[in-house]
């Protein structure tokens, strides 16, 4: 199971972990939270500002352990794919991947959003799940079950609708609180996102 756990939902840490600790194999990818928009406002080049965005996930998920690790995670800081196999709860820093394997444009439209779909992608996962506030894709107040991924841009990053496309990923969308819905029901209020 993959959670991307943006920084939207930072007050709401202990839940996510208290939720996840029901899960025997999770990796979370962090978001780039208060760190990434820091870097937003620098104005560097794109260049730049993509490596530091990356370590900005780095950053959120030294954070996040401070209530992860009593929920039996471990950070793991992986230099190749194969780290990722590994069974358990790892928090994932992913600055030294993305070093190894530069394949992602170095642009505000990659963010940690794709980052995760791409990670994803490389291990075989064909869902991902997004942790935010907003909680879903909504339309006239309402949350939609189903998304195209083109449509769900603003609550996705640019280059997600690329990722989810191309490698066949679904994309479920959800708040903390419907996190823990789908994991002890099976089913939760959020919206699925998908290429077709």
């Amino acid at each position: 199971m993959i959670v991307k756990v943006g920084g939207s939902v930072v007050d709401k840490l202990k839940i996510i972990f208290e939720t996840l600790e029901r899960v025997e194999e999770v990796k979370v990818i962090p978001g780039g939270w208060i760190f990434s928009d820091i870097v937003e406002k620098m104005n560097l080049s794109e260049e730049i500002s993509h490596w530091m965005a990356v370590l900005s996930m780095n950053l959120y998920g030294y954070y996040m352990f401070s209530y992860a690790e009593k929920a039996g995670f471990e950070i793991l800081e992986p230099e190749e794919f194969g780290e990722l196999r590994r069974r358990g709860r790892f928090i994932v820093l992913p600055y030294k991947l993305l070093k190894n394997f530069d394949e992602l444009p170095h642009s505000w439209d990659v963010t940690s959003d794709s980052i995760s779909i791409w990670i994803a992608s490389k291990i075989g996962e064909k869902k991902v799940f997004k942790v935010t506030a907003v909680g879903g894709v909504l339309r006239n107040g309402y949350f939609l079950e189903f998304a195209k991924a083109e449509e769900s841009i603003g609550v996705i990053d640019r280059y997600s609708p690329v990722l989810i496309k191309n490698h066949g990923i679904e994309l479920f969308i959800c708040s903390p609180e419907e996190l823990k819905n789908y994991i002890l029901r099976g089913r939760a209020r959020g919206t699925f996102v998908r290429g077709d």
